[in-house]
């Protein structure tokens, strides 16, 4: 209802018919009424609520690193760590055919301003271990480093336990069922008071399928690197139920 100020020939505030007065800088003021559309169902509109919603998808099925390396910033900004993944990454997606596309390597998993560390190289080996070395590039040597592994086939991925920078080395113990899929991967560090590095993308890798061996086939089999010979203190990813087709073991891309 409108509220007049001084007189009938004076200003007034609110909406008569399809008028709306108002008062700026002690003036007073006319528009034209515009009725609001709570829900406009747009082709646009809901194209970006389908994307929206798959964007949210991703950061849950992504929520072993989620809600671990973005959780701080998520809290300093007002938001949930699901929603801050999404306004982060808009660059990285895209939506065709009502589907999302993600551009991976573009992907912001952790925020902040400890140094990363520098890939030096990643492999897949016989013993299902994703074994990854690097450069610890500047930082302290006690900073944690952290290894994320995500296949979106299997639509689930596994953070690690923390290395040190130190160590140049952190590896992660995969279930059979990994075997066979495309995996993306990242390091984080984070640093003994709490902050975080800026996430690398350290590259997409084909992860064989181990063929189970007999007996008498092991006892010929060589020895692994030394670097990853020893797999009795591997952290060892949980609860994956999928199997796919053998692909090539050799890295496609973001190695050095």
């Amino acid at each position: 209802m409108a509220k007049q100020q001084s007189g009938i020939l004076g200003g007034y505030v609110g909406k008569v018919g399809t008028v709306v007065g108002y008062f700026w800088n002690g003036k007073p003021c006319m528009r034209a009424y515009k009725r609001q559309v709570r829900n406009p169902r747009t082709a646009a509109q809901m194209e970006h609520r389908r994307m929206f919603k798959q964007e949210v998808q991703l950061a849950a099925k992504m929520r072993w690193a989620v809600n671990t390396t973005l959780r701080d910033a998520a809290r300093e900004a007002g938001m949930t760590a699901y929603n801050l993944f999404v306004k982060v990454n808009q660059p990285a997606f895209g939506i065709a055919d009502e589907r999302l596309l993600v551009d991976y390597s573009a992907l912001i998993l952790s925020m902040g301003d400890v140094a990363q560390v520098q890939l030096q190289a990643m492999e897949w080996t016989a013993d299902n271990v994703l074994s990854v070395r690097f450069d610890r590039g500047r930082g302290s040597g006690y900073d944690h480093v952290y290894l994320y592994v995500y296949v979106p086939e299997l639509g689930t991925g596994f953070l690690s336990a923390p290395a040190y920078r130190r160590d140049k080395r952190i590896a992660l113990a995969l279930p059979d069922e990994y075997a066979g899929h495309d995996a993306q991967v990242y390091l984080m560090v984070q640093s003994p008071d709490g902050r975080w590095s800026d996430s690398l993308y350290a590259g997409e890798i084909a992860l064989n399928k181990i063929v189970a061996m007999e007996e008498e086939d092991l006892e010929s089999t060589p020895a692994a690197p030394d670097f990853v010979a020893s797999t009795a203190s591997v952290p060892t990813a949980q609860g994956v139920s999928a199997v796919g087709a053998e692909k090539s073991s050799i890295p496609k891309r973001g190695l050095p």
